[in-house]
């Protein structure tokens, strides 16, 4: 029995993930800024990569 998801269950979990992704590359960003003295710049250079890795997914997602 091999059912084929609905577009919405396969859509469902992007938000989240983009919501994760994010948050692991500002913490991970506070992180490395943190040990080089600019945890403000480190933050914006996370918030930057984890919203590039995370639309390269939707759309990397949708086109699939």
């Amino acid at each position: 029995m091999n059912k084929k998801p609905s577009d919405w269950m396969k859509y469902s979990s992007l938000g989240i993930q983009m919501v994760i992704s994010l948050l692991v590359f500002l913490y991970l960003g506070k992180w490395i800024g943190s040990k080089y003295g600019s945890e403000t710049i480190g933050s914006l250079i996370g918030v930057f990569f984890g919203l590039f890795g995370s639309i390269y997914s939707l759309i990397k997602e949708i086109n699939n």
